[in-house]
């Protein structure tokens, strides 16, 4: 009974329509699912052999019929409904808690705190409601009301911004999540070579000038220096572990990474954790942290901030295998919450411990070289790659292949190279140096802010006008895109906390959410620029 009570009281706060909901907006979601919710009936995968006649017209476009070998294929094509809230937070918090995290110290030193945490607080509410918008976005597309159908990133954007938009969308979609694991590639490559050098006081890799070298403890040039190489190598140690380790993972689908998800998250907070105390022995000074940093620093921060919140892109995802009695908005809203107390706290306290950091230098590579590090300490330092980035990697890579999959765009075998094996060839060149800070800022600029930030909001903006739109008047194409994402749907379970469709904004009325919708994109679309502009300037 108390089951049934928490359902239905938390069933309002998803999209159920209260007295506060105008009856435009309940006249508009009834004329959509008057007719769609032929397709939410569970009987319909069991008639895909079925020949059936006079049947409707949705009815008739939207049902699987052919093979019913298929369901094996999308079995091991696409994941199905079995993640549970408290993997899909852990999921979330993860692939926010990526690689710009060791380098939150810096970012707060140099552009000062006052301004970084206020773009951390300002990040943290367009994200949660850019991912927000586009769940309510899937959630308008006929016969997924209630997340029945498997429905993709691109394949949003193909059905409400068309083809044109929809391969625009596999590019700067697909290209943040790649640039993103490119970063978190070069960091697990370069602590893996620290490890091998601490335990076996060498590591080796080919370099493209020397050939195969060997560096040793005496050979580092600084104890910042993120990697023991100094030269640009082909490749090392550290790299070719990570790849043993990491690759096999991105082979599986995303429900099959929870259980690591879980685990990692838990280690992190206890990494967390260590270094706060670290930063606390080492002392915290408030001079090594001005209220207002340089230009240069402030130039870079919202930047920054949006490679860090660069988990908008794998959102759709995780709804399509969510299980139906997972309460997305509030898990959207806990997950951004808690990444974003980590953020603060490892920017702030970092910052106040540590003086003078430079570019070359990292929140891992500072603690481990400081006069308060022990072989605990050096041990998490070790660590974090792993569980932070290297557990991310794998998500992203099957992101990328689910967009590229879906609606048979490439075939398993490309989309795999492309999603799992690409970034690790592109990779190469950056091994060591300063190129993650640079790759970090302009990728989350030219692709990350788009992908994140301005394709969720403007395809809100979109799925308002489709409401208006009569269903016998869709395109061909979007009936085209029903009847594939109806081929590749073999979980049909409805979301348990949806009544009628989801809705970021329960209590108020669709025109107060559209207007919110409008302001967060025209500020984006005056900020980013700006900040590219500035990025540029002060290089």
């Amino acid at each position: 009974m108390m089951d049934d009570n928490n359902n239905n009281n938390s069933t309002s706060e998803e999209g159920n329509y209260t007295p506060e909901s105008t009856n435009s907006d309940y006249s508009v979601y009834s004329s959509i699912d008057s007719t769609a919710h032929l397709l939410d009936k569970n009987k319909i995968p069991l008639l895909r052999d079925v020949e059936l006649e006079n049947k409707d017209d949705l009815f008739s476009l939207l049902e699987i019929s052919g093979n019913k070998q298929q369901d094996e294929v999308f079995i091991k094509k696409f994941g199905l409904k079995s993640i549970g809230t408290f993997g899909g937070i852990c999921l979330l918090i993860g692939n926010c808690t990526g690689p710009g995290m060791v380098n939150i110290s810096y970012e707060f030193q140099q552009g000062g705190w006052i301004l970084t945490f206020i773009g951390y607080l300002l990040m943290l509410i367009l994200s949660s409601l850019a991912g927000l918008f586009i769940i309510e976005s899937m959630s308008t597309i006929p016969g997924n009301s209630k997340f029945q159908l498997r429905v993709e990133f691109t394949m949003i954007c193909r059905f409400y911004f068309g083809k044109f938009g929809y391969i625009l969308s596999q590019i700067f979609i697909n290209a943040s999540l790649l640039i993103s694991n490119i970063a978190s590639i070069i960091i697990c490559a370069q602590v893996m070579d620290s490890i091998i050098l601490f335990i076996f006081k060498k590591t080796c890799g080919v370099s493209f000038t020397n050939g195969w070298i060997c560096i040793g403890e005496i050979d580092i040039i600084t104890v910042e220096q993120s990697s023991p190489f100094s030269e640009y190598m082909f490749f090392t140690l550290g790299y070719l572990s990570i790849i043993a380790i990491v690759v096999p993972l991105g082979f599986l689908n995303l429900n099959d990474n929870i259980i690591i998800q879980v685990a990692c998250v838990g280690i992190m907070l206890v990494i967390v954790a260590s270094w706060i105390v670290i930063f606390v022995m080492l002392g915290l000074h408030p001079d090594n942290l001005p209220p207002i940093g340089t230009m240069g620093g402030i130039s870079q921060i919202m930047g920054n901030c949006m490679f860090n919140y660069a988990y908008i892109t794998t959102i759709p995802s995780w709804v399509n295998e969510s299980k139906p009695n997972v309460n997305v908005k509030k898990s959207i809203w806990i997950s951004s919450s808690i990444s974003t107390t980590i953020f603060i706290l490892v920017g702030v306290m970092g910052g106040l411990a540590f003086a003078n950091m430079s570019t070359e230098s990292d929140i891992l590579s500072l603690i481990n070289s400081s006069n308060r590090s022990n072989l605990f300490s050096k041990f998490t330092v070790y660590l974090f790659p792993f569980i932070v980035l290297a557990s991310s990697i794998p998500v992203f890579s099957i992101i990328v292949r689910y967009n590229l999959t879906q609606n048979r765009l490439l075939s398993s075998c490309y989309a795999n190279f492309i999603a799992i094996l690409l970034p690790w060839i592109i990779v190469i060149p950056f091994q060591t140096g300063s190129w993650l800070n640079n790759i970090s800022n302009y990728s989350s600029l030219f692709f990350g802010s788009i992908a994140n930030f301005i394709i969720p909001f403007a395809l809100y903006l979109k799925s308002i006008q489709f409401k208006n739109i009569n269903l016998s008047n869709l395109s061909t194409d979007q009936k085209l895109i029903l009847t594939e994402i109806s081929y590749e749907t073999v979980d049909w379970e409805q979301n348990d906390y949806i009544i009628t469709h989801f809705k970021t904004l329960s209590f108020f009325p669709t025109k107060y959410s559209k207007l919110i919708a409008q302001i967060s994109l025209s500020l984006l679309c005056i900020l980013i620029p700006i900040v590219i502009i500035s990025n540029f300037y002060f290089i």
